[in-house]
């Protein structure tokens, strides 16, 4: 007797993967597909190159065309151990083929929630299981083309952060026009003069940036040497508050890999999108948006679609900010916090969560909660 197994491919691979690499032993994989979804079934099989795996196309919606499909795989298969996966696909997918192996001695159900845990709908027994993320990111045709790890960063470039957070707050404008013209034209070395008389030098043998920052409003100025291994890209633009952001996670005892600036590609080279940070978190990842100020609510649209090509609907998602909520900015903030809301996001900001340290929950206490309030989709 042979053991085959049947799985339901809809738009979403993760749960087929996970029961095709568990289900190790079976002879065959039999992949049900719709025209749409035999892209996906394609990708899963090009994940076990040394697996056997047959293609069936079926109508997702016509009844009498998923009846013919599932009694024919019934009737070939009859005498074999059958595994059937009814996670993913349509519901009436699931239904019918549920309907015609039910009464099968040799047929068992499986069925893989979006914490990936593999359900025996028989027994009722459950075994939890994983993806690598490099693999999770191939099943949606994409591929992590460039990223740092959060080991990579020494203790001078969190002094770094620390330094830049606080002049940030002190020289607002003058980073504001810095972050815009300044890293570009820096990467080589040299120097970069602002509209109000700040003056920046970088030496990249060293790695070191003298800053001389002025503040015209209240006429101040300072002078700051800063060097660490990624000073240049700590410094400009949202790298300092990145970093400051994925230390905050890696409090937690629970999170494993950290990496930063993931820059993303599909199989055929084109870059499609930047994830600030991903974090693993057990078996599954946690996706980071860092923004120090919210411009647009839109961000949060852009933030879950990129999440959703990149990894399906099964990954937990953080929108972290530092925007003081003002009158100015209030109408932007408190809709960018509703998007949250209605797109499953956490959001987290640094600068409310200061003012109200003893309430406000912290990243560890979202990331807790999140854990323990597994969706169980």
């Amino acid at each position: 007797m042979s053991r085959i197994h049947i799985a339901l491919v809809g738009g979403q691979p993760v749960p087929v993967y996970l029961g095709v690499k568990d289900d190790h032993e079976a002879r065959q994989v039999v992949l049900v597909h719709s025209a749409k979804s035999r892209t996906e079934a394609e990708r899963i099989a090009a994940m076990f190159p040394n697996r056997t795996f047959r293609y069936v196309e079926c109508s997702p919606v016509d009844l009498s065309d998923i009846s013919r499909v599932a009694e024919g795989l019934f009737a070939e298969y009859k005498d074999n151990s059958v595994t059937v996966n009814l996670t993913s696909g349509t519901k009436l997918w699931t239904l019918g083929f549920f309907r015609v192996f039910l009464f099968s001695d040799q047929a068992r159900f499986i069925y893989v929630d979006q914490n990936n845990v593999i359900t025996d709908i028989q027994s009722r027994s459950q075994k939890g299981s994983s993806i690598d993320k490099l693999d999770l990111f191939k099943l949606y045709g994409t591929r992590l083309d460039s990223c740092r790890l959060y080991t990579d960063y020494t203790p001078a470039d969190f002094d770094v952060v620390t330094k830049v957070d606080g002049l940030r707050r002190s020289f607002k404008s003058v980073f504001f026009e810095l972050d815009n013209k300044v890293k570009q034209s820096l990467c080589d070395g040299g120097h970069y003069e602002t509209k109000g008389g700040s003056f920046v030098t970088y030496s990249p043998e060293n790695s070191r940036l003298n800053l001389d920052l002025v503040n015209m409003r209240y006429g101040y100025r300072k002078h700051v040497k800063l060097q660490s291994p990624h000073v240049l890209d700590l410094v400009f633009n949202a790298g300092w508050f990145e970093l400051k952001t994925a230390k905050a996670i890696c409090e937690n005892n629970k999170v494993g890999e950290v990496l930063l600036n993931c820059k993303f590609a599909d199989q055929e080279g084109i870059a499609k999108n930047e994830i600030d940070i991903i974090a693993e978190i057990g078996n599954r990842l946690l996706f980071v948006e860092c923004k120090t100020m919210i411009h647009e609510a839109t961000d949060i649209d852009k933030f879950r679609s990129a999440v959703r090509n990149f990894s399906g609907t099964g990954s937990m998602l953080l929108f972290v900010t530092n925007d003081e909520i003002k009158e100015s900015n209030r109408l932007v903030y408190n809709h960018a916090i509703e998007k949250c809301r209605d797109n499953q996001i956490e959001s987290f900001n640094f600068a409310f969560w200061k003012d109200h340290i003893l309430t406000a929950p912290s990243i560890n206490d979202i990331i807790n909660q999140n854990i323990n309030q597994q969706n169980k989709r």
